[in-house]
């Protein structure tokens, strides 16, 4: 047993993610939280406005703000081009009857500047945390897609033109194909670069990429209505314990912590990302190491689950393929719900939602989530946050 926990060691950046119970509420597929409210991405409090019934208080700071185009106007330039408004800008606000309409006009066409799109890939270059050189086709396909208004669930399931590379001078997009050798295709779950700068022992810095970027939270990723109890301590998984494997490593060890509350979703999925290897590339076989002492040795699936169990994003969303996984993120609530936070964070100049823990009330954002989920237009969802009262208002 000695040698076996030596996993702990390479895998530390896998259990590190495990947050103690309850300091992660993602809810489940259902978007409902444990208190009942609705959003549970980006640890937001789902929603909820922790008064027990009733209307909230209005802070009297917000009552006192007032409506100031011309600042929200300079704001705005900044953040979507780092230029100042011109004077001709400036003075076409200042100076319309329809101060609101003249503002409008000004929004759209910062966003339809070609320094927009540099902006929007310096973005994603800190969200996704990579960039420069041969990393930048990830976020250079979400500075796309968001440009051209395409539906953001692109980001995971297109099977073609997901690779782009932009010129930064003129802020122009070329198309691209990702070339990872993967059976099929699947947005930016096939871009070799992203596997390529998150290889790890089996695999688990890959899921923990897509669990942090796009669902704004860190592991656990499931949480069950009630937790159980294993050798005395909370298991907080809806998954059965021993749905996992626990040879050669010990995943359903609680020496110090419950090593399945984090790895029952892990190792559902991880196999799915097993095939890439170093390089990005993917290869015939499991191309990914299993860190046991003396010498790592290739993983095996037996390594991740035990026979009979098969792969799963979560418990009750299967999958089979790359193009399966992608179709599950596109369509699940809370992906949507972590995007348009990032969002709103970057309107009103907060910090990470994970790595800061800059988190967004659901019910700041409700209405800006709705307006996305018609059709996935990151951009827009984007146009309406600049448009709003609460950017607006000083």
């Amino acid at each position: 047993m000695k040698k076996k926990l030596l996993w702990l060691l390479p895998l530390s950046f896998a259990l590190a993610a495990c947050e103690a119970p309850g300091s992660t509420d993602l809810g489940d597929g259902d978007n409902d939280g444990e208190d009942g409210s609705d959003g549970a991405g980006n640890n937001s409090g789902n929603g909820g406005d922790g008064a027990g019934g009733g209307e909230p208080e209005v802070d009297p700071a917000l009552a006192a703000r007032e409506v100031d185009y011309n600042e929200a106007l300079r704001t705005a330039s900044l953040k979507l081009t780092r230029r100042l408004p011109t004077l001709e800008q400036i003075r076409a606000v200042q100076n319309a009857d329809d101060k609101a309409a003249a503002y409008e006009i000004e929004i759209d066409r910062l966003l339809g500047d070609p320094q927009f799109n540099v902006r929007m890939l310096k973005l994603w270059r800190d969200t996704m945390r990579m960039g420069g050189g041969d990393l930048d086709t990830a976020p250079t396909f979400a500075a796309k897609l968001m440009a051209e208004g395409r539906p953001f669930s692109e980001l995971f399931t297109a099977t073609t033109g997901n690779c782009p590379t932009i010129d930064t001078d003129a802020g122009t997009f070329a198309d691209g194909d990702c070339q990872s050798g993967a059976p099929v295709q699947a947005g930016v779950l096939t871009d070799p670069a992203v596997q390529r700068q998150f290889y790890g022992n089996m695999a688990f810095r890959r899921v923990r990429w897509i669990q942090e970027t796009f669902y704004c939270a860190k592991m656990p990723a499931e949480v069950a209505d009630a937790p159980t109890q294993v050798d005395g301590k909370d298991f907080t998984s809806p998954w059965p314990f021993e749905s996992i494997a626990n040879d050669p490593i010990p995943f359903l060890d609680t020496q110090s912590v419950v090593c399945a509350n984090c790895h029952t979703t892990l190792n559902h999925i991880a196999p799915i990302f097993g095939n890439f290897d170093a390089d990005g590339m993917w290869q015939d076989s499991i191309s990914v190491m299993t860190p046991i002492a003396p010498e790592p040795i290739p993983t095996e699936l037996s390594h991740w689950l035990p026979a009979g169990e098969t792969l799963a994003w979560k418990l009750g969303t299967p999958v089979t393929t790359l193009a399966d996984y992608g179709q599950a993120l596109a369509l699940d609530p809370l992906v949507a719900e972590c995007v348009v936070a990032r969002m709103w964070n970057f309107a009103m100049s907060k910090e990470d939602i994970v790595t800061d823990l800059a988190t967004v009330p659901y019910g700041v954002i409700q209405s800006h989530v709705e307006s996305f989920d018609d059709g996935q237009d990151l951009k827009e969802t984007l146009r309406g946050m600049l448009l709003s009262e609460d950017f607006v208002s000083f």
